[in-house]
């Protein structure tokens, strides 16, 4: 397969993911890749504008439909175009690994202001699986931090501990994931955000574990949550709180820069 084959997409569902939800789906550690491949370049497309193109919203939801995992009553989630393009208008940034044509990954977000400081909130991002472990969902989150450097905080809410690796190894500071005990002004904030984010809006936040109860809970996923990273690297005191949330859950993980 090309490396930037198109991406087949599926036609608009009756049981697409519900609208509040903005997932991370990323690359495993615990399968091989299945080839080495170079790193295709991020093209940054203003979410606004995106969500006018009608090439780019068929790619996001084909790559989204290739990724996620399904519901309890055996349907996959779905995210049609239309639910892309609600969420582009919504968002400041959408990210593509490759180009609207033939893009193999996504990441969109954006800053929200709260009166404790702005956060640079991942809303979703997916990799097809056939091109994970080649440092693309790296590469996405490595793009967006760059755009949104001035936020004081990186956030976003995840069912995957890799997600959380990659964003940890690539953006320093103080990290709260897992029964991490925040301080009460991360709450405050991530409380004042909610209705302007898809990911809190309407969930409740579980302040002693640091995540909250979602209605997207698929019964599996794409994705390998075991820890085996392909060098000896050592296991983050944080990863075995989330490495098995059970499937109604996302962790949430803030890092204060």
């Amino acid at each position: 397969m090309d490396l930037f084959a198109s991406i087949s997409t599926q036609p608009e569902s009756d049981y697409a993911a519900p609208p509040h939800k903005g997932n991370v789906v990323q690359s495993s550690l615990a399968i091989e890749p299945q080839q080495e491949v170079p790193l295709p370049p991020v093209t940054c497309y203003p979410a606004h504008v995106a969500a006018t193109n009608e090439a780019l919203v068929k790619l996001v939801s084909g790559i989204f439909n290739e990724s996620f995992g399904f519901r309890p009553d055996g349907k996959p989630y779905r995210m049609g175009p239309k639910s892309v393009t609600e969420r582009l208008r919504e968002t400041d940034y959408l990210l593509i690994a490759g180009d609207e044509c033939s893009g193999i990954g996504y990441l969109f977000g954006k800053e929200i202001p709260s009166s404790h400081g702005r956060i640079a909130w991942v809303e979703s991002m997916a990799v097809l699986p056939l091109y994970r472990r080649n440092g693309i969902a790296t590469s996405l989150v490595r793009h967006f931090h760059t755009l949104t450097k001035m936020a004081p905080r990186f956030g976003f809410a995840t069912p995957n501990p890799i997600a959380a690796l990659i964003a940890t190894k690539e953006i320093p500071g103080t990290t709260y994931i897992g029964s991490c005990y925040p301080p009460y002004t991360v709450l405050l904030l991530l409380k004042e955000i909610r209705q302007n984010c898809f990911d809190l809006r309407g969930c409740h936040i579980d302040e002693e574990h640091f995540r909250i109860r979602t209605g997207f809970s698929p019964l599996s996923r794409s994705d390998q949550r075991e820890w085996s990273p392909r060098g000896t690297v050592p296991e983050p005191v944080w990863w075995k709180s989330i490495e098995h949330l059970p499937n109604e859950f996302e962790a949430l993980l803030v890092i204060e820069k």
